[in-house]
This record gives C-alpha cells, sequence and structure tokens, in this order.
C-alpha cells in the first residue's frame, strides 16, 4: 500500500507542477478581479504542496511488515475502476454532440451502478438532478456557457 501512495503522490505532484508550468501564461488578475490563471494557479500549488507533503509522510513512515497491497487493482476493483476511466471518456467524446445535461445524465445511469448503487430511482433522480441542476447552475447563475448539443437540450 505504501508504494501505491507513493506513485499516485508523484504522479499528482508532476501533475501539478505541469499544471503550474502552463498556467503562468494566464493572468492571475484582471481589472475585475481574479483572472484566468487565477484558479489553475493556486489550485495546482495547492495540490503539489498537498501531494510533497503525502509523499513525504508516506515515505518517512516506517514499514509495519504488513501483507503486500498490490499496486494494480485486481478483480471487481480493475472493472470499477476500468468503468470509471471508460464512462469518462466516453461522455468527453459525447459532450458537444448530446449536449451537456444528456451527457451528464447518461454519465450518471452508467456511472454510478458501477460503483455500486443498485436503487434503480436513485439513480434516476440522481441523473436529473445532475444533468439539468448543473447545467442551471453552470449556465443561468454562473453565466458559463455549456454545451447543448444536437438536440437542443
Amino acid at each position: 500500500m505504501r508504494r501505491g501512495w507513493q506513485v499516485t503522490g508523484l504522479i499528482t505532484f508532476v501533475i501539478c507542477l505541469v499544471t503550474l508550468w502552463e498556467a503562468r501564461g494566464l493572468a492571475l488578475f484582471d481589472r475585475l478581479g481574479p483572472g484566468s490563471g487565477f484558479f489553475p494557479f493556486y489550485l495546482a500549488l495547492i495540490g503539489a504542496a498537498m501531494s510533497g507533503v503525502i509523499v513525504f509522510q508516506v515515505t518517512r513512515t516506517p514499514d509495519t511488515g504488513r501483507e503486500a497491497v498490490p499496486l494494480v487493482p485486481r478483480g471487481a476493483t480493475a472493472w470499477r475502476a476500468i468503468a470509471i476511466v471508460a464512462c469518462s471518456a466516453l461522455a468527453t467524446a459525447l459532450l458537444e454532440w448530446l449536449g451537456f445535461r444528456l451527457t451528464i445524465m447518461l454519465f450518471s445511469v452508467v456511472l454510478l451502478p458501477a460503483l455500486g448503487e443498485k436503487r434503480w430511482w436513485a439513480v434516476a433522480v440522481f441523473s436529473v438532478v445532475a444533468g439539468f441542476g448543473l447545467f442551471h447552475i453552470f449556465n443561468d447563475w454562473l453565466d458559463v456557457l455549456l454545451p447543448v448539443g444536437i438536440f437542443g437540450v
């Protein structure tokens, strides 16, 4: 388990450093307040610090000698991880074509059972609320334009 924390922490640290590097070209502030680079820069900075602390703590902690846990998941856990990655990739591919609301609804309908939710009504309610609720929050309240898709929904 220790090796898994170290690898995950280092990967996260590298991703945060790359994000910091890319955010350098964006303005941290503009005449209205925080600029386009404010959020990615400071989020990456906090993420790099936290992942660095995790790697440091895990490396410093003495090994308890317990049974080694494999770095790569196996069995049902592996299938859940594959389902999450596949759902995310499919949702990314469908976002422009179907639009935000329908894509998030389908994403939730597939992802929640893959994560273990067995109540169909809970999946249905969450999917509708996530699709339409998030669209309303971002599109109407925060003025973030989200894709509508070919059906106009």
